[in-house]
Formats: structure tokens, C-alpha cells, sequence
């Protein structure tokens, strides 16, 4: 099982980056209508994601910068339209990159037992019942949100990207 949870993890990532990756900066907090999530909030949210996925797994700490990455771009936040009031565009790619580099060791370091280990967060548990249901269910999170992304390249006028569970063309 953790052979596909890496590979999807892996792919869908690989998905977020490209659709991610060659948007300007300055454009990634527009907004085609109020509260709509622009890519700054949506990486951001992977990111915070990311964070605490390592927390729950045991292999970081939570940062220092925690609390201000949640009310940021926690499921609370709203996307508001004017870049600074979050991190630079470019330091959330990056640190989505280094993330997922973590990620990815701290996950294929788990055993079948750790994936049916309960998930940690009793709120997370009442859907998400074991570690290995909460990998799954961010690989639909992130897919969701890169969903977001895709659209909105395409209301700002971005070339679409290919899609990574596609065969290389």
C-alpha cells in the first residue's frame, strides 16, 4: 500500500508544481471574483498541509511559523486579493518542493502497522480514521486544489499544462 500512496503523493504533486510553476508573481493573487482561492493561497495551504502531515507522522515539529502559516492559509482564512498579506510566491514554491522531499522519506519510512496506526487529530479521525486514510485523502485534497489551479490559469489567460497521470506524449 505504501507504494501507491507514494506514487500518488508523488503525481499529484508533480501536477500542483506544473500547474504552479510559471505563474508570474505578481498575478498569483488575483482574484476572477471575490474569495476565489488564487495560487499564493493555494500553495500556501499545501504547504500548511504539508507542515502538519510531518507533525503527524512524528518526523518535524511543528515550525515556529505555524500559527501564522494557519491563519494565513488555514481552511478559515479567506483568499484576500493583495499579495502582502501572505509569504513571496516564489518562497511557497520552494518551500511545497522541500516539503514534499520530506514528505516523501517520512512516508516511505512507514510500516504497515504505522499506516493503520490511528490518525493523531481527533478532528481529522472522525473522517480519516488511520494515517494511511489520511495520505489518501490528501492525494484527493491536493487534486481538488489543483483543480482550482488549472482553473485558474485558465480565467487569467495561462496556457493549460499536461496532466501528470497522463502517458508522456
Amino acid at each position: 500500500m505504501n507504494e501507491l500512496l507514494l506514487w500518488a503523493i508523488r503525481r499529484v504533486r508533480a501536477q500542483t508544481l506544473g500547474l504552479a510553476t510559471d505563474i508570474p508573481a505578481e498575478r498569483s493573487c488575483l482574484q476572477s471574483q471575490p474569495g476565489e482561492h488564487h495560487p499564493t493561497w493555494v500553495l500556501g495551504h499545501l504547504v500548511l498541509g504539508d507542515t502538519y502531515l510531518l507533525s503527524l507522522l512524528g518526523a518535524e515539529d511543528l515550525p515556529a511559523d505555524f500559527p501564522a502559516l494557519l491563519a494565513r492559509y488555514g481552511p478559515q482564512a479567506p483568499p484576500l486579493p493583495t499579495a502582502g498579506a501572505y509569504d513571496p510566491y516564489s518562497v511557497l514554491v520552494e518551500r511545497l518542493r522541500v516539503a514534499d522531499a520530506r514528505r516523501l522519506e517520512a512516508i516511505d519510512r512507514l510500516t504497515p502497522d504505522a499506516l493503520s496506526r490511528a490518525t493523531p487529530d481527533p478532528v481529522l479521525a472522525q473522517a480519516q480514521p488511520t494515517i494511511a486514510h489520511h495520505l489518501q485523502a490528501l492525494v484527493c485534497h491536493e487534486g481538488y486544489h489543483a483543480g482550482q489551479l488549472a482553473a485558474w490559469r485558465r480565467a487569467h489567460g495561462l496556457a493549460p499544462t499536461p496532466w501528470a497521470f497522463a502517458p508522456k506524449a
